[in-house]
């Protein structure tokens, strides 16, 4: 699901098919690795109690801590690949990237009755 249902022109065409695709499976695999994750955060948090010797709470904790940074990083990507790339690209490159093909086309008019050439 793209909520940036944006157009891509010029140099970022690939795009139009790549944000028809891969948002889906960024969710996806969200939920995949974020259930595991949760599931494996259950289990060290249970090891971490049942631990009788410093050593293996040591090594249940850092565990813990890394899943917990491992989800919350991949949420941090899959939320910017979604959510703030196309954004960036609409600002980097206004004249590639448009809200649908309608706004396109009426930049291209403005360009032409400008005398810019559509460029």
């Amino acid at each position: 699901m793209n909520l940036l249902n944006y157009v891509y022109y010029n140099h970022l065409t690939f795009l139009n098919e790549t944000y028809k695709v891969l948002p889906d499976i960024l969710w996806c695999m969200l939920g995949l690795v974020g259930g595991a994750g949760a599931v494996y955060a259950i289990i060290l948090g249970i090891n971490l109690a049942k631990a009788e010797s410093d050593d293996k709470r040591k090594t249940a904790s850092t565990r813990l801590r890394n899943t917990i940074i491992g989800v919350a990083t991949l949420m941090m990507l899959v939320l910017f690949i979604n959510l703030l790339l196309p954004e960036i690209l609409k600002a980097i490159w206004p004249n590639s990237v448009f809200a649908d093909a309608a706004a396109y086309e009426e930049w291209l008019t403005s360009q032409a009755g400008s005398g810019n050439g559509g460029r």
